[in-house]
């Protein structure tokens, strides 16, 4: 398997950039490839200006939230909605939350392309690199480097920050406590989403382009650690593990790309907008390479009962924890794809739902030719996407009232027309770095496959089958670990982290390969330059805590206890950790400052999307009754449609119960009707 530097799981893990599969050389593919290069070009003129009129305060996070998100027209168009806007809490200014712009080349735009860029470019015309892949995540809140720069922050003393691995083991243990209402299919989407939106890159080198090795051969730290690594040390007395060192590499940023802003933004190899980049690829290059090149069609293998997958690495030792360059290894347009197997299930059944379409495109509109099939069924399969996150997703993630009252919900009928070319939906630090990694406590470490009769076949662990995902193709796996995700509760989202995550992460070979999930997401809001969660605190609308228990209007006395123990000051609390500690709002399953920061980051891929599938007025919209067909989609209508299932809670998201949420019929289950996108 090829070497990893670091791989952070939900967000993040960087392999090799290098294209998955070969370009077939052949005249079609060249001009497709010129096409779809010239597809960002043009002749639009680009307006880069930005007014900056005064932000005044507007009161605290309950009482404006709902105001800030119906997205009216208000002084400042860059206003962030549902935050405490007052600048001494540490809100950036338009113009710094704009600042890494000034490090990528501005393309050229084709106002009248109907169609999404591969890599989200040209989806703002007038900032035509915001969410663009292999750009910078953005912040909403002041930077906290101790050097205004780079280097980690300290504590209010001045000392180093507690060792992240004592804060995991003393504070984040593993305990079951299976989520009371939510699936493990929740959490799946929840790894989805994120592989669709951000993808960590990691530094490689040194300073003189040799390798970087963070940690000694005998997994102790080097005496002089190279500025590009952010190890973590195990203690003398740590009860899990004998290694001494866990390499992480920092993430690549914009000081890398010879970008002199200050402090610095991490690059971001994701496009931004929720596209279902994780199948297309945000590469040209690597999204043609993934094509049939026929009919609109995405390459696939055929496994048993001639079962439709992913299509296979062509050397399966590069990408893939196996020995045989024959074996079981898959290519899509994201490099993680083979980390676990429901990821790969996931990511397959889009692929399906590709396919699936553009044979009902061909057959009602046989004239049309390979390009305007693909790039249909793409459209649609990101709409249906979408749909699913607004309608189902995002309102059991952060509760359908807080949804409704800040306008996350998708219209019952008609267009939306508040696409907002002012707020830019770039990925978040914040998000990427801390709030949306909470998600990593929903997971199940023992993972059940069931039959058609409900009934438990076999269980698996995960350290057993990262990046092995052959047991996928065996005999009705498929179906199997798709049943175990509707039925199997996921984990409840709190302080307990399975092992599978915290101890066995990511272990291919051996122990000297294993990570710590939940050290690397402390140590990566660090590597972000996070402000602490005290910041956060006052962000979104709380009181600044002038002591810990100042925390107690928010999390547990034993929780604020704990904080106590781990850290010397309130204003050293990782804003990861505080935010775990937090109670849940009611009807979500995050704390407030979690789902502050994620519903904001929803709510710019919603209207700093040009292409959100429910805008009219734009050059890429659906028509009416295609867009009624569109909202007909959920979760349920798409399992039915890619796997062999014949029964599916209403509510995929939701374990199944006969009074509440029951098994139906695939019969039963709406989908859309494509007969809208018959040409006349």
């Amino acid at each position: 398997m090829k070497t990893i530097a670091i791989i952070d799981f939900i967000l993040l893990v960087v392999v090799s950039r290098g294209h998955l599969h070969n370009v077939e050389n052949s005249h079609d593919t060249v001009g497709l490839k010129n096409h779809i290069s010239k597809g960002a070009r043009c002749k639009y003129a680009i307006n880069n200006t930005h007014k900056n009129n005064n932000i005044q305060d507007t009161g605290t996070y309950n009482s404006i939230i709902s105001d800030l998100f119906t997205n009216k027209t208000d002084p400042n168009p860059l206003m962030i909605p549902s935050l405490n806007m007052d600048k001494s809490n540490g809100l950036l200014s338009p113009a710094d939350i704009n600042l890494a712009d000034k490090c990528f080349p501005k393309p050229d735009c084709d106002i009248n392309y109907r169609y999404r860029t591969m890599d989200g470019s040209c989806n703002n015309l007038e900032n035509p690199v915001w969410g663009q892949a292999n750009t910078a995540n953005i912040r909403i809140i002041q930077a906290n480097y101790s050097d205004n720069h780079s280097q980690i922050r300290k504590s209010k003393s001045g000392h180093a920050l507690p060792n992240v691995r004592h804060i995991r083991t003393t504070a984040f243990i593993d305990k079951d406590f299976p989520a009371p209402r939510h699936n493990s299919l929740m959490m799946q989407f929840g790894q989805i989403i994120t592989h669709d939106t951000a993808l960590l890159l990691s530094k490689s080198k040194l300073d003189d382009g040799s390798p970087l090795e963070c940690c000694n051969p005998d997994s102790t730290t080097p005496e002089n650690l190279p500025k590009q690594c952010l190890n973590i040390t195990i203690p003398d007395d740590d009860p899990g593990s004998k290694k001494r060192c866990i390499s992480v590499a920092r993430t690549a940023d914009t000081a890398d790309l010879g970008c002199s802003i200050k402090p610095v933004r991490q690059q971001n190899g994701a496009s931004s907008f929720l596209d279902v980049s994780l199948l297309y690829s945000p590469e040209n290059d690597t999204a043609i390479s993934l094509r049939k090149l026929v009919d609109g069609e995405l390459k696939y293998q055929l496994g048993p009962k001639d079962q439709v997958f992913l299509p296979n690495a062509d050397n399966s030792t590069e990408f893939c924890n196996v020995n045989n360059a024959t074996a079981v290894c898959y290519i899509s347009g994201d490099p993680r794809v083979n980390q676990l197997p429901d990821l790969a299930i996931e990511t397959t059944s889009f692929l399906r739902l590709h396919n699936y379409l553009c044979k009902k495109l061909k057959s009602m509109n046989p004239s049309w030719d390979d390009e305007r099939i693909y790039q249909n069924a793409r459209r649609i399969v990101i709409a249906m996407y979408q749909h699913v996150i607004y309608n189902e997703y995002v309102p059991e993630l952060l509760g359908k009232e807080f949804a409704k009252a800040n306008k996350l919900l998708p219209l019952t009928e008609g267009f939306d027309y508040n696409y907002n070319k002012n707020l830019n939906p770039t990925t978040l630090s914040s998000f990427a770095a801390a709030a949306f990694r909470s998600q990593h406590s929903y997971i199940q470490g023992l993972r059940n496959l069931v039959d058609e009769f409900g009934n438990v076949t076999s269980k698996i662990r995960l350290r057993d089958y990262y990046f092995i995902p052959e047991i996928v193709q065996k005999e009705d796996n498929y179906d199997h670990f798709s049943r175990g995700l509707l039925t199997q509760n996921a984990q409840d989202q709190d302080k307990y982290y399975t092992k599978e995550v915290s101890e066995f992460a990511f272990r291919v070979a051996n122990e000297k390969n294993r990570l710590d999930l939940v050290c690397l997401d402390m140590e990566r809001g660090r590597d972000y330059g996070l402000p602490p969660y005290n910041k956060f605190r006052q962000l979104c609308g709380l009181s600044e805590a002038k002591s810990f228990a100042d925390l107690n209007d928010q999390m547990s006395e034993e929780k604020v206890n704990t904080l106590t123990k781990l850290y010397q000051d309130v204003d050293d609390v990782d804003y990861y950790v505080g935010g775990i500690f937090e109670n849940k709002k009611p009807g979500s399953v995050l704390g407030h400052t979690f789902q502050c920061i994620v519903g904001e980051m929803f709510y710019r891929w919603k209207f700093g999307d040009r292409f959100y599938y429910e805008f009219g007025n734009q050059t890429g919209s659906f028509n009416l009754d295609q867009l009624n067909e569109i909202r007909k989609t959920t979760m349920a209508s798409i399992m039915c449609i890619t796997t062999n299932i014949n029964y599916v809670p209403r509510n995929a998201f939701v374990v199944p119960n006969i009074n509440k949420n029951p098994l139906v019929p695939c019969v039963l289950i709406p989908k859309p009707n494509l007969s809208a996108w018959e040409e006349k």
